[in-house]
């Protein structure tokens, strides 16, 4: 069945136009000239280039017989014998019997099939939506890591269509272990091999420490307390306060003036000169040599440190952390054990007499070398990457996307589990398809074998000459021509006469046999298929009496009948479209689609039509002469038909009289005047020159011809 006809860039189709029939039967009402032919003619031969950008969509696999000017030019024009209709033949009941059988089994065969199919069709609706929701997470990593700071873009190249990137990652095995890389990781890698940073980078040097030789001096644990001759020595020996005493010596003048000085400590003048003389021996020049020695220690210990240069590591901090961290900690250990020591120096020569002892720094040099070259294996790798920076950018991307599928592996892992059950059963499906498949075409096969038997072409000729005299017709009759073929044979002549026939005369004969094509097949070998049938005003120059039976005879062989899937019809005629509408508005409204086509300036258009909008020709004449987007040609045929209907018919008045009034002969209605005077009228095949035509002109001669034959209010009327 035929679900869109899409019709667009051909003949007066500008724009896209499509109907979506639902019901059985599509009913499609336009006048001459508006679009009718061409979605007959499309739906005859839809292959042609000229409808490249029209499209016809269908539920199922269905023969379209389309009965047209075409049809009438491919069977009738071009040759006076009609090509032959196959029919089954009523004698031979036992084939017929058969036939009818393979038939309904060929039915419910379809309607399995049917089934099946949609089945197919909801489980892959079921699929293609799981997928969905696997593309559209997985696609965060694209919209991630494209853009920005552009770093890792480099590894979605040819990966940034959806469906790509989503089969890139459902091909790469999980890791068996959580990948240790993070985010930033590989992007300081990339960066430090590509863009400005990307620089070779100096191995780190073995550090050593002169000052670790200060560290173990043993001047620092010496007790540094001078001379201990004399008086004086030996007191502050006892005491143990000689550090005091010294300090003490700076607030003593260094010569006594009389017989006493203040001492520094009591405030009281008690300090002699021979006081003063034995206080100073204390202090001797080994013990000054001591003190010397110890600024010296001191000296040389800050002068290791200054010569102590810790290597920058900044741009491998990122990428090593953990080793980096051992390698700031050894450095601040190293420079907190210098901090320390220095202190302690300086204590010592504040303090000369007491002990010290200066931590050593030759554990966390060892260490900071360890980690240096645990560093310098880095540094290597790192200049390595930069000589072969292909391969390794290569290597961080195979880890980047190692990286992706272990955060992404529940909606991987979720969407292959159930894509294989789901897989799993559409193959099961498309298994049970197939064989079905088979089934019918072994059937239709068996039912083209039993026609082979059968089929004739007499019966579509009895049935022929019987409706051409149940219609009126008894001038002519078809007789067989052969195995394969019809000729027209007039009752007082037996020659080939179909050319002699009147057009009303070959609309009916042709109409016949198409009914009979679509009650037969085509060919002895044919196997059925669902049937639409396309009619395309069948009722061209016929009285109104054939007009009546055709649609009865359309409604008793098509509409009626459950042979054919679908009827479309297309029609000029409201009376005749008006005959075909089922009166009834719930059968209409369940077997039937009404349609208008309609044409103006923007091109032709299919629209959807209630039942209440039908008019008489009549009334859809003054309609299209009202609407200004309706085309010059058509609007001067549509008056010429208005005059023509309401003088002639109902006056009853001579159509050329109406025109000969005096009014008329001035200069503006002259163009008005010939083209209503022209012989050919309802075709709208008139030769009209668009320039002369001016549609209020046109509009004001008509009113002139109905206000001068006395009928200025029905003009009036009709044009509200």
């Amino acid at each position: 069945m035929i679900t869109d006809i899409h019709i667009e860039n051909v003949a007066s189709y500008k724009n896209a136009s499509k109907f979506s029939p639902k019901n059985k039967i599509s009913l499609l009402y336009g006048l001459n000239g508006t679009g009718k032919s061409t979605i007959s003619n499309y739906l005859y031969n839809p292959q042609l280039g000229i409808y490249k950008d029209c499209r016809l969509s269908k539920s199922a696999e269905c023969d379209i017989l389309v009965y047209n000017q075409k049809f009438l030019n491919n069977y009738f024009y071009e040759e006076d014998s009609l090509k032959g209709i196959f029919t089954l033949s009523k004698e031979n009941k036992s084939i017929l019997q058969q036939i009818q059988q393979k038939t309904n089994k060929l039915g419910k065969l379809d309607k399995d099939k049917e089934s099946i199919d949609e089945k197919l069709s909801v489980l892959q609706k079921r699929l293609a939506k799981e997928k969905e929701r696997g593309v559209t997470s997985v696609w965060k990593i694209k919209t991630n890591y494209s853009g920005g700071d552009r770093v890792l873009e480099y590894c979605l190249e040819g990966l940034k269509i959806k469906e790509k990137l989503f089969s890139h990652i459902n091909k790469i095995e999980l890791p068996k272990n959580k990948p240790e890389d993070t985010i930033e990781k590989l992007k300081a890698e990339v960066s430090s091999i590509e863009g400005e940073n990307a620089n070779r980078l100096n191995r780190l040097g073995k550090f050593v420490f002169t000052g670790s030789a200060v560290e173990v001096d043993t001047l620092f644990s010496k007790i540094i307390i001078g001379s201990q001759e004399g008086n004086v020595a030996g007191f502050i020996n006892n005491l143990g306060n000689i550090d005091w005493v010294k300090n003490g010596l700076e607030y003593v003048p260094a010569q006594v003036s009389g017989s006493a000085s203040e001492c520094p400590f009591c405030q009281e003048k008690t300090i002699t000169q021979d006081l003063l003389s034995s206080i100073k021996d204390v202090f001797d020049l080994s013990y000054e040599n001591d003190i010397e020695a110890l600024k010296k220690l001191q000296e040389s210990y800050k002068t290791a440190a200054d010569e102590l240069v810790f290597d920058n590591i900044d741009e491998l901090v990122v990428t090593t952390p953990q080793i980096s961290k051992q390698w700031e900690l050894a450095v601040e250990e190293i420079k907190s054990i210098y901090r320390e020591n220095t202190l302690q120096i300086e204590s010592k020569l504040k303090s000369p007499s007491t002990p010290i002892t200066l931590k050593s720094c030759n554990s966390t040099i060892t260490r900071l070398n360890d980690t240096a070259s645990q560093l310098n294996v880095l540094i290597d790798r790192h200049n390595s990457k930069l000589e072969n920076k292909a391969s390794s950018l290569n290597e961080i991307k195979k880890r980047f996307w190692d990286l992706m599928r272990w955060e992404y592996d529940q909606t991987i892992s979720t969407y292959k589990s159930e894509s294989a059950v789901s897989q799993k059963e559409e193959s099961e499906i498309i298994s049970e398809q197939t064989t079905k498949t088979e089934e019918i075409a072994t059937c239709k096969l068996s039912i083209s074998n039993l026609r082979k038997q059968t089929v004739n072409i007499e019966e579509a000729i009895e049935n022929i000459n019987n409706s051409l005299i149940e219609i009126g017709i008894v001038g002519f009759s078809v007789v067989k021509h052969g195995d394969n073929l019809y000729k027209i044979a007039r009752s007082d002549m037996n020659s080939e006469v179909f050319h002699s026939l009147s057009e009303g005369e070959k609309t009916v004969i042709s109409f016949l046999y198409f009914i009979e094509l679509c009650k037969g097949e085509k060919t002895a070998a044919s196997s059925p298929n669902k049937k639409v049938v396309v009619i395309d005003d069948p009722i061209s120059s016929l009285s109104h009496l054939y007009i009546f039976n055709i649609g009865q005879l359309i409604k008793k062989t098509f509409f009626n009948s459950s042979t054919y899937e679908q009827v479309v019809v297309l029609t000029h005629s409201l009376y005749f479209f008006y005959e075909l509408t089922h009166t009834n508005k719930t059968k209409r409204d369940e077997t039937q689609n009404l349609y208008r086509i309609i044409k103006n300036s923007d091109g032709s258009s299919i629209l959807s039509m209630k039942y209440e909008e039908i008019q008489n020709d009549y009334q859809t004449y003054w309609a299209m002469i009202k609407d200004s987007s309706t085309p010059p040609a058509l609007v001067a045929n549509c008056m010429r038909n208005i005059v023509e209907y309401f003088f002639s018919f109902v006056q009853k008045k001579d159509f050329n009289n109406v025109f000969q009034k005096p009014a008329l002969s001035a200069d503006k209605f002259k163009t008005f005047y010939r083209y209503m005077n022209r012989e050919s009228h309802s075709l709208g095949q008139n030769i009209f020159d668009i320039k002369e035509f001016n549609h209020e002109t046109f509009k004001d001669g008509l009113k002139l011809i109905f206000e001068e034959c006395g009928y200025g209010e029905h003009y009036k009327a009709m044009m509200k």
